[in-house]
């Protein structure tokens, strides 16, 4: 409870007051819970009171991490999704750097490749790290704790977004609890000239990440056939992130 604390409360540092009234534990509880992980460094303390998760933390984060599976898994499905649907899918997961970000881990480009959307390399760096940009920033989004969406608003739609991209901040918060609910995400010229689908790659109740599909929105016409293939090559990737067991591949 305390740990989970850490991911409700905004900002990095907290007092067992804090925490207390998260947790509904007592504050004289939460702070022998927060001295008993200072040896281990998965809390630091710092000055004031007050704590912040730990190198501790991160190394057992990266520990977890390293064993889900890699592009020698991925791929496949990934190749199978492109020729299913004739495009460009990816799969990209959520970075911590600097706040939320997404990283491209995996893609096959079928007929196109990244040179295809138009970008110059400072936009694409900026436009595919962006939570703010496409359906597989908000379909991550969607399932990140509030404090740190908050955070994902602070950041400017960045340079290269295209007309179809949602601005506002109200209105990519109005889009996050429709997202989860329906499973996918769908956007257009949100990279100018293409149209994507977006489902959610979900490891028990946090976000590992999302696959998506790109087409040119000219080409995007059956979008529920669209839709229906991401969302089952995102939930067998989920189930392999999961330890599920492999899971049939899209024929």
């Amino acid at each position: 409870m305390v740990e989970r604390a850490f991911t409700l409360l905004d900002g990095p540092a907290h007092g067992p007051s804090e925490i207390a009234e998260v947790t509904g534990l007592s504050v004289t509880a939460v702070y022998r819970i927060l001295q008993s992980g200072i040896p281990s460094m998965y809390f630091v303390q710092l000055p004031g009171r007050k704590y912040r998760l730990g190198p501790g933390a991160a190394k057992i984060g990266m520990q977890a991490m390293v064993h889900t599976p890699g592009t020698e898994t991925s791929h496949p499905l990934l190749e199978q999704l492109s020729s299913a649907l004739d495009a460009m899918a990816m799969l990209w997961v959520i970075s911590p750097y600097g706040g939320p970000r997404r990283v491209l881990a995996d893609y096959a480009p079928g007929r196109y490749d990244l040179d295809a959307l138009g970008l110059t390399a400072d936009q694409l760096v900026a436009v595919g790290g962006s939570l703010r940009v496409g359906p597989s920033g908000r379909v991550i989004a969607a399932h990140l704790p509030d404090p740190l969406v908050d955070s994902v608003l602070t950041d400017a739609v960045p340079a290269g977004a295209g007309p179809g991209v949602l601005g506002e901040a109200d209105d990519f918060l109005a889009s996050l609890p429709e997202i989860r609910d329906a499973g996918y995400s769908l956007g257009r010229e949100e990279i100018a000239g293409w149209g994507e689908v977006a489902a959610p790659v979900l490891w028990g109740d946090a976000v590992y990440g999302a696959i998506s599909s790109l087409k040119p929105s000219s080409l995007l016409k059956d979008t529920g056939g669209a839709i229906k293939r991401t969302v089952a090559a995102a939930d067998r990737f989920s189930l392999l992130v999961s330890s599920g067991g492999l899971p049939h591949l899209i024929g």
